[in-house]
């Protein structure tokens, strides 16, 4: 195995590698909520309507096919006990509702409306402004969530400035955890990136187990959450800390 493990904290762990190395030597995980790679397309030159800078051309860590995701995914999904919860590309999400992740069924798609997306600067087309957002479920256990019957429709801004070229809103992931996980549990992200899933759930009192492949990504990621560990205001119940581990 040449993946790396380092313990921010009791019940914070994140690991360094392929996630296809790493989750099957995990245990069970009460849900996942992620943002995988898209198509290049999607990830290339992200902007918003503040931001007239490219962010550049994202190097995404295997050629994004939907065979290539739902792999990652039928894994997640064999250590999942309640929600899978997924930002992905609309094709993508299309296939989901057809072909879900082992062990798993898909309830609602879901959409994150972006409030300063960036127009269409070509003018010969709409611009998106939202992505697709797969809401699956363990086929075993009873469905439940916290948002009671309001909609699966989450409208947050986009953030630029964490050092990831396409991160997901602290504000987003910390509705997403609390909407569909309950304080204690355990939180899977198996595409950690900057680690923004991570805050969410150090804010809010879950346990996080984090993947990423890229070191760069990795790094932003545990001086992020490590940041958001040093807050005791933060904490519902503030984690014991630990010792980093060594190379596996």
């Amino acid at each position: 195995m040449t993946f790396r493990k380092e313990t921010l904290a009791e019940d914070i762990e994140l690991y360094l590698g392929d996630c296809r190395e790493v989750l099957p030597t995990l245990g069970r995980v009460s849900a996942t909520i992620t943002d995988p790679p898209y198509s290049f397309q999607t990830q290339t030159g992200a902007r918003t309507r503040n931001d007239n800078k490219h962010a550049g051309d994202v190097l995404v860590p295997f050629s994004v096919t939907f065979d290539d995701l739902k792999e990652r995914l039928d894994l997640c999904g064999s250590i999942t006990d309640r929600w899978m919860v997924a930002s992905v590309d609309w094709r993508h999400g299309i296939s989901l509702e057809a072909t879900p992740p082992e062990n798993c069924k898909f309830v609602r798609a879901g959409a994150w409306v972006k409030s300063n997306s960036a127009p269409q600067f070509t003018g010969d087309r709409p611009a998106p402004g939202w992505e697709f957002v797969a809401c699956l479920h363990s086929s075993s256990g009873k469905m439940r969530w916290n948002g009671g019957g309001k909609r699966g429709v989450w409208h947050t801004s986009i953030e630029n400035q964490n050092g990831h070229p396409t991160p997901k809103p602290v504000h987003l992931m910390v509705e997403w955890v609390e909407d569909f996980t309950d304080r204690g549990e355990t939180i899977l992200d198996p595409f950690m990136g900057s680690g923004t899933t991570g805050v969410a759930c150090v804010k809010l009192g879950r346990k996080f187990i984090g993947i990423e492949i890229e070191p760069k990504y990795f790094d932003i990621a545990c001086k992020r959450i490590s940041d958001a560990l040093k807050q005791p205001d933060f904490f519902v119940e503030k984690p014991k800390p630990a010792k980093q581990e060594a190379l596996l």
